[in-house]
């Protein structure tokens, strides 16, 4: 059996935050609410992601936008990084594209061909959607000759 000997990102959270009351030092209001909800903390809510696919990135930002977390898009446009909490999520499998509502009233899309990460941030309490990139099926040919 595999046993991590690692403590949890809560874990090691709860010890800086003691570590940081043992010292004397006041704790930051993110800091104070983590103390408050460290019970109901569930800690599969507060991992990284990686190498999803459009429909993973679906299935899991519907989970954490039903839990009431905040998952902003960190994707590129034309111009530049968007930087825009996601609001609701549409998955369009015809089109192989999923559509993002974000909270400034723009939209933008994920596609099968590329895979995203989401990254998960302690101290704001909230995942960064990101493209981890794109990739390609190779096509055969065969030489006539």
């Amino acid at each position: 059996m595999y046993m991590s000997l690692r403590n949890s990102l809560k874990d090691d959270h709860l010890n800086e935050i003691l570590d940081k009351i043992h010292s004397g030092k006041m704790l930051s209001e993110s800091e104070g609410k983590f103390l408050q909800k460290f019970d109901s903390i569930v800690e599969n809510d507060q991992k990284d992601y990686s190498h999803l696919s459009k429909n993973q990135v679906f299935d899991k930002i519907c989970y954490l936008l039903d839990s009431g977390k905040n998952v902003v898009c960190d994707l590129y446009d034309k111009y530049g990084k968007i930087n825009d909490r996601i609001i609701s999520i549409h998955n369009y499998f015809e089109e192989d594209c999923c559509v993002l509502d974000l909270k400034h009233g723009d939209s933008t899309k994920i596609y099968d061909k590329f895979l995203y990460k989401l990254t998960y941030n302690l101290n704001k309490d909230e995942y960064y959607l990101e493209s981890q990139g794109e990739y390609f099926e190779k096509i055969t040919h065969k030489n006539e000759d």
